[in-house]
């Protein structure tokens, strides 16, 4: 059964499924929303995933400049 949450709780102790344990999470619109543990897990994958993007595109720039397209 969901719960309502009052529209001045930020935060609530539940037991998160990916987790495995109670964590705190983050509460949308009176509803329970992601566990800010996961959230936090999540957003340091695509820092990493952005930066090695980052690297490739300058790696593939630097090939481009060093043989350049003929057409």
């Amino acid at each position: 059964m969901p719960e309502h949450y009052t529209r001045n709780t930020l935060e609530c102790t539940v037991y998160c499924k990916r987790c495995g344990k109670d964590t705190q999470h983050r509460v949308d619109g009176g509803r329970r929303g992601p566990c800010l543990e996961c959230i936090k897990r999540l957003e340091l994958q695509n820092e990493f995933e952005r930066i090695k993007k980052g690297i490739e595109e300058e790696e593939r720039q630097t090939r481009e400049k060093q043989n350049p397209k003929l057409f």
